[in-house]
């Protein structure tokens, strides 16, 4: 009899055990779920316009946030360390391949200086992340343009510590 007893109290403890692996199988499998599980590869963009033919096009795969040290309170803008710019005709689509950086830039504007409805569509591994349209005006006097940007970086998530 004392055998059979210590054999249910064993069987109880290994259940509760194997209870125990399966709720933690189920937190870390709940934990993965939360996280992205690859970088994205590509970003492609499309630029169209019913006013103009042409726009210039500056891309990026490498930039950085600088601040303005006279203005502590500002938004950080960005710099770009390496970039190609380009006139191009519309409609235009491109697909660009990311960089190990996973960064990807481009702003557009006319090549006219008179005001044009540009449209910008962004999209990241298939996914749309922009679409904006606007009437953009031309230069003014004092060397400020409006433009239509994208920026993207790609941040690995992580859970809050």
């Amino acid at each position: 009899m004392y055998t059979r007893i210590r054999e249910e109290k064993a069987g109880r403890r290994g259940g509760a055990a194997r209870a125990a692996a399966a709720v933690a199988a189920l937190i870390l499998s709940a934990c993965d779920a939360l996280t992205v599980s690859s970088e994205p590869e590509v970003a492609r963009i499309k630029i169209d316009s019913p006013d103009v033919t042409e726009v210039n096009l500056i891309t990026a795969d490498w930039f950085t946030y600088v601040g303005d040290p006279s203005c502590p309170a500002c938004e950080a803008g960005v710099q770009l360390l390496r970039s190609d710019t380009s006139v191009v005709s519309l409609p235009f689509e491109r697909t660009y391949r990311l960089t190990p950086r996973l960064q990807f830039f481009a702003e557009t504007f006319p090549v006219e200086r008179e005001p044009a409805f540009l449209t910008l569509t962004a999209y990241i591994d298939g996914r749309e992340w922009l679409n904006s349209a606007r009437t953009l005006q031309p230069e003014t006097e004092d060397g400020v343009r409006e433009t239509l940007r994208f920026v993207y970086q790609y941040t690995v998530p992580r859970l809050p510590t």
